[in-house]
């Protein structure tokens, strides 16, 4: 059953148009040692985008195609997102490339961001981890945000 999508209550703007916008970026450690990056960009609710493949935490921020989408939502949220192993500023040489691998990356970013409830939001690759972390941590999340998913490939 499909249901109708809720908005997102969201704060009043409070960040004036000349502000710069900046992300913080930090790291964390997965259980298998592989360093993860991630950052936080904007304050209040959080929503936390799950990775999706070739990402680059500096270069999405300065994106044509991601920085708009970065604005837009950490305009009275917190948005955290983070490069997937293998990606960016996280470690490359890896031996764990899997599905499996990438749920745990979601919930160790989670864990060491100190973030208890949230909005999911996965893109594309980042679908499936997003439906994967909702089934298995359903009390954490406030909504889950699915754009351009598939069910195969």
């Amino acid at each position: 059953m499909v249901h109708p999508v809720e908005r997102l209550d969201r704060p009043a703007a409070s960040k004036p148009e000349t502000e710069t916008l900046e992300q913080d970026i930090r790291f964390c450690v997965a259980p298998d040692g592989v360093g993860l990056a991630y950052s936080v960009v904007g304050e209040g609710p959080t929503i936390v985008k799950t990775a999706n493949w070739l990402s680059h935490l500096e270069f999405d921020f300065k994106s044509q195609i991601w920085r708009p989408w970065i604005e837009e939502l950490s305009d009275g949220y917190s948005i955290l997102r983070y490069d997937a192993r293998g990606n960016g500023l996280s470690d490359w040489d890896v031996d764990d490339i899997s599905f499996d691998a990438w749920v745990s990356d979601l919930e160790v970013v989670v864990d060491a961001a100190q973030v208890d409830r949230f909005a999911l939001f996965g893109i594309s690759q980042g679908c499936a981890v997003s439906l994967a972390y909702a089934v298995g941590h359903p009390d954490k999340l406030s909504h889950l945000i699915l754009f351009a998913g598939s069910a195969r490939g």
